[in-house]
């Protein structure tokens, strides 16, 4: 990927999660670039292409980074906070907004190649979140009742929400939210 691309994917990122999907144009990009338009255009001839590789592109981070977690063997505290760090880290960088909860306020108006990359992104961190909390389960780290998948959606519920909040209210309020998911958990420390 070269580097246009890679600026042009960037300044689409930080736009996406502040902005959402009908919050920015090809124009905002350029303008941050010192392009013209018609250069993005070669590289993604519609928004929805680019905000459909964006999307695929955040998917396959995403991955890379859980893999990682997984691998390095820490428990399933540890995998989780590595987790919310990421969270905090992106809203500290101006992304308020999650690479899924971008897409949500407009979905059933997006183009269909931008709702399938927003699922499997959004399927990606609940399977992986999923999995964290099954075996913070079976080795006493956490502490809860119902199903370990709903108890996922509640985690990303609530993350993709106070985001959004904390972009209004302030930082504090996604780290008060952290702090009452894991007491929720059962997370003791």
């Amino acid at each position: 990927m070269n580097q246009t691309n890679q600026q042009i994917l960037h300044y689409a990122s930080i736009f996406l999660q502040s902005r959402g999907y009908n919050g920015f144009s090809y124009k905002d990009i350029s303008q941050k670039l010192g392009i013209k338009n018609a250069a993005i255009h070669n590289y993604y001839p519609k928004k929805e292409d680019l905000v459909a590789a964006l999307l695929e592109d955040s998917r396959k981070k995403i991955t890379a980074n859980f893999a990682q977690v997984v691998e390095s063997g820490g428990t399933a505290r540890e995998q989780l906070q590595s987790y919310f760090d990421y969270t905090l880290k992106e809203f500290d960088e101006g992304k308020c907004i999650c690479p899924p909860g971008s897409i949500i306020l407009d979905f059933e108006e997006l183009p269909e190649k931008v709702q399938k990359q927003g699922l499997l992104l959004l399927d990606e961190i609940l399977v992986w979140i999923s999995t964290v909390l099954k075996t913070g389960l079976e080795q006493g780290e956490f502490n809860f009742s119902g199903s370990v998948d709903e108890r996922a959606e509640l985690v990303v519920g609530i993350l993709i929400g106070t985001r959004q909040l904390s972009s209004i209210k302030g930082r504090k309020t996604l780290v008060t939210s952290i702090y009452l998911i894991k007491s929720d958990l059962g997370w003791k420390d």
